[in-house]
């Protein structure tokens, strides 16, 4: 899938699978795309949040989110991308066992690589656990895509 070939090539997990779904969503947007740029290795390489996961759910807002100032509780868009999101969420959970980057290492490599560790980072890209990461991505950009298709994304979009 895209957002595995693109991290593959580029890296950031985050960017990548947000400009492999703007694309396959006729949704590029160079500012949205350069918003993602911090959030890869678990926002900041921190290890928190899966940027995969958070570049799938930029993409999913991006799609089907709120597009003008008004109250949550008034708001379709806003309850179709949250409901979209939910979907994203727990399915990426149930698959990787947690929704941050440390989760999935454990899942995927047994550990945990600090990605802000220089000699931590060689580790990780030597074992070849980054290009691993790159399955997350296809991952992610699968569920959005499955989590728009029931929020009928498709089938608003042709109208």
């Amino acid at each position: 899938m895209l957002a595995e070939e693109l991290h593959k090539a580029y890296g950031g997990c985050a960017q990548m699978t947000l400009r492999a779904l703007q694309q396959v969503l006729g949704l590029e947007d160079v500012g949205v795309f350069k918003a993602a740029s911090p959030l890869s290795g678990g926002v900041t390489l921190a290890g928190e949040v899966c940027g995969a996961l958070l570049g799938a759910l930029m993409a999913v807002g991006l799609a089907v989110g709120r597009s003008k100032l008004e109250p949550t509780s008034h708001s379709t868009d806003y309850s179709r991308a949250m409901n979209a999101g939910k979907i994203v969420f727990d399915r990426f959970r149930e698959e990787f066992g947690g929704v941050r980057c440390r989760d999935v290492h454990m899942k995927l490599f047994g550990r945990y690589y600090n990605l802000r560790d220089q000699q931590e980072w060689r580790e990780f890209v030597e074992s070849g656990a980054r290009a691993r990461c790159s399955g997350v991505c296809r991952v992610a950009a699968k569920l959005a895509i499955e989590a728009l298709s029931s929020a009928e994304y498709f089938t608003n979009r042709e109208k």
